[in-house]
């Protein structure tokens, strides 16, 4: 039941977040019309939008082919659409195209074409889903030589521009002391940003979502006071958004990912801690919303 309810508002926050200030003009309307599941008026918007050489039309379009949204499902399609607005210098269509390289779907696979797009629409363009796009790459030597101290780079600058699942990364670095110096506190402050996000990668399993790893700091006393409240807060919250299996092998290599679950690690610690306590603990974590987390800085003069 908690579950339910909390994954419920934690993707309607998320919805809501998605939306940008409501303000008057032809792009605006398309998306609002996709966003509502009006495809028949998006598309009617984006064919005005197309006769301009419109490079969000042309990815908003091939985007459309890809995911079937009011139009047959088309891979190629979309690749086409994309690669218009891709060479546009549009960052989001470069990233698309390199998703779609890099699993290939409407071309042929070329894992160092999908870098190369990446790359594009990571530096050129700024955008953090490319950056951590491109950082993967050189995590793993997908499309490009291994290289963990460019992905680290990467995420890095990703995690700078708000990312949680950049920022989660940069906690495990200083955790594990993963191409940093080690330093469990600034492995909490990096978890404690991505924590009280929605996580931007939850299908990412080579290490466990921000909310299990803020949740084992509080439980050792690691870079905090030890809290077992707080920790099984936060492996309640980590069980919700769906952190129920072992990390792939990968990540317990790399860096030691924990091999327990978010479920195993709650239960675990429940065992050591009083009624009253998994009552605050329970309560803490029905009423979490998500929100930014605004560090204050003195400022020497």
């Amino acid at each position: 039941m908690f579950r339910n309810r909390f994954v419920s508002f934690a993707l309607a926050v998320w919805a809501l977040a998605s939306v940008g200030p409501a303000c008057a003009g032809p792009q605006e309307d398309a998306q609002a019309a996709i966003d509502a599941g009006d495809y028949v008026k998006a598309l009617q918007l984006l064919g005005t939008l197309l006769d301009q050489d419109n490079p969000y039309a042309e990815h908003a379009l091939g985007v459309m082919y890809i995911k079937g949204l009011g139009v047959p499902q088309d891979d190629v399609m979309g690749m086409r659409w994309l690669r218009l607005a891709a060479d546009k210098g549009f960052a989001d269509a470069q990233n698309e195209v390199g998703v779609l390289y890099q699993q290939g779907r409407g071309v042929e696979r070329n894992l160092a074409d999908a870098v190369k797009w990446f790359r594009l629409a990571a530096d050129k363009g700024g955008l953090p889903l490319a950056q951590i796009n491109l950082a993967d790459c050189y995590l793993v030597g997908l499309g490009a030589p291994q290289n963990l101290a460019e992905a680290l780079k990467w995420y890095r600058i990703a995690a700078d521009q708000g990312s949680a699942y950049a920022e989660n990364v940069m906690g495990v670095a200083y955790e594990h002391g993963f191409q940093v110096t080690q330093d469990d506190g600034e492995a909490f402050r990096w978890y404690r940003r991505a924590a009280n996000k929605i996580y931007d990668r939850p299908g990412s399993t080579w290490i466990h979502s921000p909310q299990y790893n803020i949740a084992a700091m509080f439980a050792s006393g690691r870079g905090t006071a030890q809290d077992y409240v707080r920790a099984l807060m936060w492996f309640s919250l980590a069980a919700a958004f769906g952190d129920t299996k072992p990390p792939a092998q990968f990540g317990v290599e790399l860096v030691n990912t924990p091999k327990d679950t978010a479920p195993e690690q709650r239960d675990r610690l429940m065992a050591l801690m009083t009624g009253a306590q998994i009552s605050e603990a329970q309560r803490l974590a029905q009423e979490w919303r998500p929100h930014l987390v605004v560090t204050i800085q003195s400022q020497t003069k």
